[in-house]
């Protein structure tokens, strides 16, 4: 399902590509165009540039709870292999 902003970035740049071929027709004059050109491309960029960085985002919080899942593994396998530890130097201690 397409979002306002997709539909909205989608209508800018036809009318980028419109304004730039009537442009070349010669119909508007140059710094009109111009002006007008800048100022859709610009609005597109912002579009472009907010949708990545709310992706960014996402991205920082998966990138977060797999650090934390990776933290609590390491927590357990430590745990785990103190006691192997603990229990392989009371043997040594017992063959001694």
């Amino acid at each position: 399902m397409m979002k306002i902003e997709d539909v909205v970035l989608l209508v800018l740049i036809v009318a980028i590509v419109g304004i730039a071929l009537w442009l070349l027709s010669g119909s508007p004059p140059d710094s009109d165009a111009l002006i007008t050109l800048a100022l859709f491309v610009a609005a597109s960029e912002l579009l472009i540039w907010r949708n990545m960085f709310s992706m960014d985002k996402k991205t920082t919080v998966g990138f977060i709870k797999v650090k934390h899942d990776l933290d609590k593994f390491e927590k357990d396998v430590n745990n785990r292999f103190d006691g192997v530890d603990n229990k392989l130097v009371e043997i040594l201690g017992k063959i001694k």
